[in-house]
């Protein structure tokens, strides 16, 4: 096991043992956020046949010239298909997204033309192709709808929906159990006694785990429990998840029981400890097929092990690319704190007229929460870095997108 390592090697580590998910088939209108197992292709042109782009209507290529009266042969509602092909002197009134008659060379809009007992007049030249959507304007078949390794949008949703697709093959969610550790915490919707503490990790790490398309099967809490029963419980986790992100006890005092208690229930531990703040008290390592990620107690070092660490683990098990995006944005305000340790400030990033900016939240502490609500940024400040200052560029991890 490894001590005291850079995050990307911690990453890099976790990384190695990971495999995306099988597959599994979900209906189409149940595929938001899932991850496409396959590349999807189209199996026929879209349009599938020429297609008018206006109400109006459709005219030979005889008749493009204009200063003539055409004879109306039919007029179609939308939903219906023209009965026959077009010829000169003639036209066929067409709908908004309906079939062209064959031999239509262009379509006139219903506004720039007028009618009178069965005859249809215009006066100016219209070039060929006007007002149509060609066949496979959009996609040819055989292109490309979504490559494998896509998250789905509710584009994409809409787009599957167009040829056809009622369920599609997407990565399975990782399943995550969640446990806090510290003998304090308990859960939220309680009333703590004295000496006990209201757990906030275990609720946001829940809410973190299925915005990033993971599956929260499991928030529990050891408080009262004996260590066989922990041992046991731990065991279980390990059993039912693909992740396993344990909360609290990753220092090395006295009643900081973390890596024991993994150890004993079986895990072989890759690391632990990292060289970044908060979040140095994280550990990894595995069991059998299961994934374990320790995160510290203190809120906002939870938080940023988890970025760093847990969202990489997640978008893997999906097939996605798991590396951050790292972007540089010029910071708002400043931070009087340099330090020998490499630093993640939380932040809220945006995009004005002047750029990308991120601001310095307020409340950097890592037992602190004040940062979290607002925060959807991790602020890089590297190990000897002298004090931020308004107007630095600085390297930015965006987070909660």
């Amino acid at each position: 096991m490894l001590t005291n390592i850079n995050v990307e090697e911690a990453r890099d580590l976790l990384l190695e043992v990971i495999m995306p998910l099988p597959a599994e088939t979900v209906p189409l209108l149940q595929s938001l956020r899932r991850v496409t197992a396959l590349d999807l292709t189209a199996d026929n042109d879209l349009p599938d046949c020429p297609r008018s782009a206006v109400d109006g209507f459709a005219v030979h290529e005889a008749d493009l010239m204009g200063g003539t009266s055409l004879t109306i042969m039919e007029r179609l509602k939308p939903g219906e298909v023209p009965s026959a092909a077009l010829t000169p002197g003639k036209t066929i009134g067409v709908a908004t997204g309906g079939p062209l008659p064959r031999d239509a060379a262009a379509v006139l809009p219903w506004e720039a033309t007028s009618t009178e007992n069965n005859k249809l007049s215009f006066d100016r030249e219209i070039r060929p192709g006007t007002n149509i959507k060609p066949q496979g304007e959009d996609f040819k078949k055989g292109d490309t709808l979504i490559r494998r390794g896509a998250r789905i949008s509710p584009g994409g949703v809409g787009l599957l929906a167009a040829f056809g697709h009622s369920s599609i093959e997407v990565y399975r969610r990782p399943r995550v159990a969640i446990i806090c550790l510290g003998s304090e915490i308990i859960p939220h919707d309680t009333s703590p006694q004295e000496g006990q503490v209201r757990d906030s990790n275990g609720p946001l790490l829940k809410s973190l785990v299925e915005q990033d398309g993971g599956q929260a099967i499991g928030l529990s809490y050891i408080n009262g429990y004996q260590n066989d029963s922990i041992k046991e419980f731990l065991h279980e986790s390990f059993r039912r998840a693909d992740l396993v992100l344990t909360v609290g006890g990753a220092a090395s005092g006295e009643y900081d029981q973390a890596l024991a208690l993994l150890r004993e229930a079986g895990a072989r531990m890759l690391f632990w400890g990292v060289r970044a703040k908060p979040g140095s008290h994280s550990g990894g390592g595995i069991r059998r097929s299961t994934t374990v990620i320790s995160l510290s107690g203190n809120p906002s070092a939870c938080v940023t092990g988890y970025h760093l660490l847990a969202a990489p683990v997640l978008r893997a098990m999906q097939g996605l690319s798991p590396g951050p995006v790292v972007i540089t944005a010029t910071c708002s305000n400043s931070f009087a704190r340099g330090g020998d340790t490499r630093r993640f400030l939380r932040g809220y990033l945006e995009c004005g007229t002047e750029g990308r900016q991120v601001t310095i939240l307020p409340g950097q502490k890592s037992s602190m929460i004040k940062s979290l609500a607002g925060c959807n940024a991790l602020i890089e400040i590297p190990a000897g870095h002298p004090p931020v200052q308004e107007g630095d560029m600085v390297t930015v991890y965006p987070v909660n997108s």
